[in-house]
């Protein structure tokens, strides 16, 4: 057998080569074919081990000359009929050390000769594997990923299926920042209607990036509208999962942006943007306050501000929503420990209520949003611990209502949940001590603008009328009492 390094051959060898390049190319790839169909004749020709001294593409002609062997080769393995000898493009193509050439040089040279591969032309698999290889640097002015749909569908591929099967290159894309965000949001758009694969992509994106890129990614994706019924339970079941776990700081930074971006977007999509917003809020909140390890950190003052956004950016602006009384709980009836007496307690509720939005006050009827739950830590259910209620405190009380229907309601329940527990047991008892209360704290003289003792007064006549028989005047050590209702009668 003549050696392949002998020059006569190897001058053959190439001619041969030239003669089925040129043949390719003037055929458009019509030609060469391969005529030889004798299985044993195909094994000792070995067609693909030509293939195999191709390990560098960096012209054209060897291109096309990797295109024409291609060919023959696959033809030769389809004629074997053996599955040890059939080639795939995959397996042709990673034999291939180096191609330098872009992705779409290499794609528009194969599609260039497309007819040469009707029977085996790339599928959604080999544009895969060419993307892994070759893919675009991030330099190019062009996004990718309209460079990837265009090449599929002048492949004639389903772009369902490239999508399909491109989420490893994008999930990975997305880890080394390979993409620009102007690129995704694209990408995503193209998908929005799709909603098990607008799931995948959003899922890779939102558990590969910062929450920061997320929320920058939601506002972006509001702006333009992206957003839609189809895939917007996928964007809220991320960002409520997600967003909870960052700190009032940063939530309240997001907040102010998506305030920036309201702004921008049309007028026709800013409502679905806000109920897109108030749900990401709502489950931030519930999650801050529902677990001991989060509600510590929020002050008073981050409770404020944060109701104030929520009332801001809201379809409605309910003071009734579940986060919305969240916060107003913890701004008017969370005390701190080291507060552990009735007297502090309650100067504490008040104070806060004093401190409290005043229009909300006026707006919003408080039996609507104040729960008798809230109000259990600072009811007085021992006629001893009453007593100890001194005129410096009540008087801050009373004279600091300033007839905010919120103070007078709150006071009103504190009273009613107080004496309902007290008068079930020796209520005589507890009257005397009551009366002789009023009279300690100097609120024993009927005054029409003493709102607080009116509604003391009032509560014990009506409970003890609803309680018991026995009329409240044939009482004893209640003279007090008797006065201040008679008056409050006159």
């Amino acid at each position: 057998m003549l050696n392949r390094g002998y020059e006569p051959l190897r001058q053959f060898r190439q001619n041969l080569f030239d003669l089925l390049v040129s043949r390719f190319e003037t055929t458009q790839g019509e030609q060469p074919n391969l005529l030889i169909k004798d299985k044993d004749l195909l094994l000792k020709i070995n067609i693909p081990q030509h293939l195999a001294s191709i390990t560098n593409i960096n012209d054209l002609n060897t291109l096309n000359k990797f295109f024409v062997i291609s060919k023959l080769s696959i033809q030769a393995g389809q004629f074997i009929n053996d599955n040890r000898y059939r080639l795939q493009w995959i397996d042709i193509l990673s034999k291939v050390k180096e191609i330098k050439f872009s992705l779409e040089q290499f794609i528009q040279e194969y599609l260039r000769y497309e007819k040469a591969f009707i029977e085996f032309p790339f599928d959604t698999s080999v544009l895969i594997y060419l993307i892994q290889r070759m893919h675009p640097s991030k330099k190019e002015k062009e996004s990718p990923f309209r460079i990837f749909l265009r090449l599929s569908n002048n492949l004639k591929l389903n772009s369902s299926m490239f999508f399909e099967q491109f989420q490893s290159i994008f999930s990975n894309g997305i880890k080394i920042q390979r993409y620009e965000m102007k690129d995704i949001i694209e990408l995503f758009a193209w998908i929005r209607l799709q909603d098990q694969l607008f799931d995948q992509y959003f899922s890779h994106y939102s558990f590969t990036v910062n929450t920061d890129d997320l929320w920058d990614m939601f506002l972006k994706l509001g702006k333009f509208n992206i957003i839609n019924s189809v895939n917007q339970k996928h964007v809220i079941s991320i960002l409520t999962e997600k967003i909870p776990l960052t700190s009032i700081e940063t939530f309240r930074r997001y907040t102010k942006l998506a305030k920036t971006y309201l702004i921008e977007i049309k007028p026709e999509f800013r409502s679905h943007f806000i109920e897109l917003f108030e749900k990401i809020f709502d489950a931030y909140i519930i999650k801050q306050f529902n677990y001991s390890q989060y509600s510590s950190r929020v002050s008073r003052t981050d409770c404020k501000d944060l109701l104030q956004d929520g009332l801001e950016m809201s379809l409605n602006n309910r003071l009734e929503r579940p986060s919305c009384l969240l916060l107003v709980r913890k701004i008017l009836c969370e005390v701190e420990n080291y507060q552990k007496t009735n007297a502090q307690k309650l100067k504490t509720v008040f104070g806060n209520l004093k401190d409290f939005d005043e229009k909300l006050c006026q707006k919003y009827a408080a039996e609507k949003i104040i729960d008798d739950e809230w109000l259990k830590d600072f009811l007085i259910t021992n006629p001893q611990i009453w007593l100890k209620l001194d005129q410096e405190t009540y008087r801050y009380l009373y004279a600091n209502h300033q007839n905010n229907p919120w103070t007078i309601y709150i006071w009103s329940r504190i009273v009613h949940l107080s004496l309902s527990k007290m008068l079930n047991n020796n209520y005589v008892d507890i009257l005397s001590k009551i009366n002789d209360w009023m009279k300690k704290v100097k609120c024993d003289i009927y005054n029409p603008t003493d709102i607080f003792t009116i509604t003391l007064v009032n509560k014990l006549f009506e409970l003890i009328l609803t309680k018991y028989s026995r009329p409240i005047i044939t009482l004893s050590n209640i003279d007090i009492i008797i006065n201040f209702i008679i008056c409050m009668r006159e």
